[in-house]
Formats: C-alpha cells, structure tokens, sequence
C-alpha cells in the first residue's frame, strides 16, 4: 500500500513537472520587464534591485522595462548607485518609472535615470533635498552622571558625538558635506529633467508634490496608470503587443518549473537535505 501510494505521488509529481516545463519553454517570450522598487533605499536593499535591472539589460528578449516604484528614498550613496544602474539600462533600451503611492527623496534620485517618469493622480512625488540627523543627550547625560571618554586625532573626528554639543567647526563640516551631495542631487535632477538649476531649487528644498503639481514642474512627465505606460512603450519601443513579466529575486529553477502552486513540494524536497533549516509552511 505504501509502495503504492508513493508511485502515485512520484507520478503526479513529474505530471506536474513535465507539464510546467512544457509550458515554460513553449509559451512567447516576454518583451517587456516589470521591477518593483519598494521601501527603504540602503546597501542591503539595492543588490536584488541591481541585479534584476542587470537581468533586463541582459536579455535581448525585452524590448523595454518598467520600473515600478513605492519608497520615501534612503541613503544618499545607495541612491546615487540605483540612479546609474537605471541610467545605464536605460541607455540601451526605454525604462519608464511608475510612481505607486510615493517617490520622494532617494528613490526620486534613482527614477531620474530613467526615460519617463509617470505616476498615479495621487501619488506623492519630490522631496529633492538632504539631511544630516544626530541624537544628542548632553543634557540628559549630565543628570544621570553618564559620561563618555573621547581620545581622538583631530578635533572633528567625533562628530555626531551623542554626548558633546556640536561645535561651530562640527556644523560647518557637516553643513558642507550636505551642500556637496545636495548639489549632485540638483545637478541629476535639473539634467536630467531639464529643468534650470535656478528654478529646481525654488522646489528643491525638501517639499513633495502632488502628481499634477508635480507634471507643472517637470518633475514628472505623465499623470497615469499602466495602461498610460503601456500605450506610450508601444510607441516608443515600437512593440504590437505587450507581454510583461516581473523580474524578482532569483528562485531555484526547480521551483520555477513547479509553480508556485506545487512550490511547498520544492520546500519539502530542500528539508529534507537541510534538517536544521525551520519549517516552511504555505496557506
């Protein structure tokens, strides 16, 4: 009965298999990528995000690429990092940015690599501008009797110190470290855009915009949705019908071939060679 049982399974298993794999390998090719750029901007985040812009820059299959976004931004450097990856694709095929629900400072940054940038009616666009941000419990500290031991080479090589107030010298240096990356951020924005610098920074001082303003300044180039962005790839990538496929992090070719409706088989199959791995249940 067991032995029974077990050859149903292992021939519905390669049913299952051989029929995934037929429809993978048969069905047209897509020509149009989707990448979904969501949350916080920081080192971690970016290299999935790198790597599947990588992918659609690759693939001679896509013909255009659409980069859909939803974050309030991140870190300036991993920013300015997104920005020439989405650059650099975009010089070798069209990429259209979406704003979902808001694109705003660091994510605003990266979405000026691409070609044209849309965005929903109510989305939330801008806040071009940098900010340096330190705690400080000087105050606090004297009252609890807390002190900290500083042994340092030069007299700004603690700043940000918790425990000391910010001297004049610490606010200049910091103050010109913002202007320095602040001035790259308006230098992208105002070429890539084309806009004036002079006008830009009438806006450029941390503001966001509602999406229509937004198009007024030339911060955006479309108010709409996806059909908006389909319709304007077609044009200009010249493609008849559009078949898009969201690039996401890599998975085993097994589980891909699978689906993800048979992919608890995939999990079962690595927990059984990775014991000290958890359970992995699905719904």
């Amino acid at each position: 009965m067991i032995k029974k049982t077990i050859g149903i399974f292992l021939i519905i298993f390669i049913a299952i298999f051989v029929i995934n794999f037929a429809h993978y390998y048969s069905k047209k090719p897509y020509n149009v990528a989707l990448i979904k750029i969501t949350g916080i901007i920081n080192q971690d985040s970016i290299k999935d995000w790198i790597k599947q812009l990588s992918k659609a820059e690759r693939s001679k299959n896509f013909k255009g690429v659409i980069i859909e976004i939803n974050s309030p931004g991140g870190g300036a450097n991993d920013s300015e990092r997104l920005y020439r990856a989405v650059k650099k694709l975009n010089n070798k095929k069209p990429v259209f940015v979406l704003v979902d629900s808001i694109c705003a400072s660091g994510a605003y940054y990266a979405a000026c690599g691409a070609d044209k940038i849309f965005a929903y009616p109510t989305s939330i666009i801008g806040s071009i501008g940098v900010i340096f941000e330190s705690l400080n419990v000087t105050e606090l500290s004297k009252r609890v009797g807390v002190d900290m031991l500083v042994v340092k080479s030069g007299k700004l090589k603690d700043v940000g110190n918790p425990f000391r107030k910010p001297t004049k010298d610490d606010k200049k240096m910091l103050q010109s470290v913002v202007d320095g990356i602040y001035n790259e951020f308006i230098n992208v924005v105002s070429t890539s855009r084309h806009i004036d610098k002079d006008k830009l920074k009438q806006y450029a001082n941390g503001s966001v915009f509602a999406s229509y303003d937004a198009k007024k300044i030339g911060l955006i180039d479309y108010v709409g949705g996806l059909d908006l962005i389909k319709s304007q790839l077609k044009k200009t990538s010249h493609i008849k019908h559009i078949r898009m496929v969201e690039i996401k992090p890599k998975k085993p070719l097994l589980k891909e071939l699978m689906g993800e409706q048979f992919s608890f088989v995939f999990d079962y199959i690595y927990l059984l060679f990775n014991p000290s791995v958890k359970m992995i249940y699905h719904d």
